[in-house]
C-alpha cells in the first residue's frame, strides 16, 4: 500500500460511520491482495509475506467484530476463515494462486455490504476529527487538501 493510499484511507476512516468503516476495510483488503500479487510477480518474498499479514489482519478484524446474535454471523465467520486459509496457502506455495477466487467471493460480500450501507444514516464513529478542506488550492497534478490544525480535536477541556 502506498503512502498516498494510506493517507486517503486514514482520512476516510476519520469520517466514516460503522457501515462505511466496513467498506473501507474491504477496500484496504483488496489493495493488500494487489500488493500480494505484485510481490509474487516480482518474486519479493518479504513484500508478499507483509501483504499476507496485513490482509489477514483485516480478515481477522472482520471475524472479531461479528455479532453472533445474528444467524449470518456464523456464515461470515466461516467465509472469512476460508479466506484466511487461502492467504496461508499463498505463503506456503509462494504463489498468489487462489487469490483471484478469494477476491471474487469477497467482492460479492463487499457489494452486499455496500447495499446495506445505503440504509445506514448514523453519524461518524470518530468525533472531533480534523476537518479536511479540499478545493482551495490545486497542485500540479491533483487537488491539495488542507487540514484544520487549530481545532482542539478533543484535547482541550
Amino acid at each position: 500500500m502506498t503512502k498516498k493510499q494510506i493517507q486517503e484511507f486514514t482520512r476516510r476512516i476519520t469520517h466514516a460511520n460503522r457501515s462505511g468503516l466496513t467498506l473501507i476495510k474491504f477496500e484496504m483488503l483488496f489493495v493488500y491482495f494487489d500488493d500480494i500479487v505484485r510481490a509474487c510477480q516480482e518474486n519479493d518474498r518479504q513484500a508478499m509475506t507483509d501483504g499476507v499479514h496485513h490482509a489477514d489482519a483485516v480478515l481477522k478484524s472482520f471475524q472479531e467484530t461479528l455479532d453472533f446474535q445474528y444467524e449470518i454471523s456464523a456464515q461470515l465467520y466461516a467465509l472469512y476463515d476460508f479466506h484466511r486459509r487461502q492467504l496461508s496457502k499463498v505463503i506456503i506455495k509462494n504463489s498468489a494462486e487462489g487469490l483471484d477466487q478469494s477476491r471474487e467471493m469477497l467482492l460479492k460480500t463487499y457489494h452486499a455490504f455496500q447495499e446495506a450501507a445505503k440504509q445506514d444514516t448514523s453519524g461518524p464513529l470518530m468525533r472531533n476529527a480534523q476537518q479536511v478542506y479540499a478545493g482551495y488550492t490545486y497542485g500540479k497534478h491533483d487537488l491539495n487538501e488542507s487540514y484544520d490544525l487549530h481545532s482542539s480535536r478533543g484535547f482541550l477541556a
